[in-house]
């Protein structure tokens, strides 16, 4: 008797699992395209000068992404990744360089995937680029203020040098005065603030798995278009 009893609501628990089973309808395989964009803003800071390479980094995604008028990455997802290119300015060549590369999504729902996606535009950040196929961003160049900077010291060393008869002198030592202390420094670091707009490309397909509801012909909610 307890054997048959116990049967009885295994049976009975199982054909509610079955049934419940049924309600909620297949599994459902999302995929979000290679090529769709994502629209991002850096959550911190990001320069040349206290970065390292290596270092990690987040974004929270400010437009959802929707498949088929369904929302499949909802805004507030984050993303994470690491610095792997970082280059300083020279001091008298070459500006400050930044490569971003992302490596993982996290849903609000905490669920966390791999990711694959370069780089295509930055904004909000005045004279910074991305170039290359690698999405490598570019700093502002200094080379025009290294230009006024030896340009305004060798007009005034002509000046001090016409005080004393000899100008051609004194725009030698101004010349090679604000050369060496150009020389000394570097050029203008890349600075990527917290909040700037950077736009990332998929470069292979994101599969999410979902369990969607079964709706039947007769749902109210879908109605039956007259």
């Amino acid at each position: 008797m307890v054997k048959r009893a116990l049967l009885t609501i295994f049976l009975a628990i199982a054909g509610l699992s079955f049934a419940y089973a049924e309600d909620l309808g297949p599994a459902e395989v999302l995929s979000v395209p290679a090529g769709t964009m994502l629209h991002c803003r850096t959550t911190e800071t990001l320069t040349t000068k206290l970065n390292s390479q290596g270092d990690s980094f987040t974004m929270t995604l400010t437009e959802p992404v929707a498949i088929n008028n369904t929302v499949v990455i909802p805004s507030g997802a984050l993303l994470a990744g690491h610095i792997t290119r970082m280059e300083r300015p020279g001091r008298v060549m070459g500006v400050g360089e930044m490569r971003l590369s992302v490596e993982q999504i996290t849903l609000p729902s905490g669920r966390s995937l791999p990711i694959g996606a370069i780089l295509m535009t930055a904004y909000g950040v005045d004279h910074i680029k991305v170039v290359g196929s690698e999405g490598l961003i570019k700093g502002p160049s200094s080379r025009f203020q290294d230009f006024e900077e030896i340009g305004g010291g060798t007009a005034g060393g002509v000046l001090v040098g016409l005080i004393f008869a000899h100008p051609i002198v004194g725009a030698t030592v101004g010349l090679t005065a604000t050369t060496v202390d150009r020389l000394r420094r570097r050029g203008k670091d890349l600075t990527i603030p917290a909040g700037t707009q950077l736009n990332y490309q998929l470069t292979r397909e994101l599969s999410l798995a979902s369990t969607t509801p079964h709706t039947s012909d007769a749902d109210p909610a879908h109605g039956s278009g007259k």
